[in-house]
This record gives C-alpha cells, structure tokens and sequence, in this order.
C-alpha cells in the first residue's frame, strides 16, 4: 500500500493528518513524512494502522515487517584465531 492509498483511507475514516499530530504531540509534516515512507516513527505508524484496523507490515511492508535475526550465535570462523589484536 502506498502513501496516497493511507491518505485516502484515513480522509474515509474523517481522520486528518493534524488530528493524529496534535494527538500524539508531533509535528504534521511527521505524520505525512510516516504516511508517505519518508522517515519511520513506530509510535506514529501504529496509531495509523490502530486507526485503519490494519498491521504494520500490512501499510509499510518494508519497513516493519519481522524478520529473524537467527540463533543469536555469530559465525567467528571467518576471523583467524592466530592473529594478535593491538590493544589500547
């Protein structure tokens, strides 16, 4: 979904994007800037998608979406074990 289509499904639902600024005491132009993928503020994009009913990933797909980090261990192979590391 596309900022345009954000926009017109919150203008349905009679919600301005100054609405949502003063209610969360940020700037206008943030609200835009979210709903449009210029910048990302998850306190921003989840009270659009509370409003909208929708999820996240559902709006901005490539920006909040959940993507493992794996197991957690770090593949230290690559790094030989012979070498000395300066310390300062």
């Amino acid at each position: 979904m596309d900022g345009l289509d954000i926009a017109f499904k919150l203008r349905r639902k009679g919600v301005r994007q100054t609405d949502i600024a003063r209610a969360l005491g940020v700037a206008p132009s943030t609200v835009g800037n979210v709903i449009h993928g210029r910048i990302t503020s998850h306190m921003v994009a989840s009270h659009i998608a509370g409003l909208l009913g929708l999820e996240l990933r559902d709006l901005w797909p490539a920006k909040y979406c959940y993507r493992p980090r794996g197991s957690g261990t770090r593949n230290t192979s690559a790094v030989p074990t012979d070498v000395k590391r300066d310390t300062v």
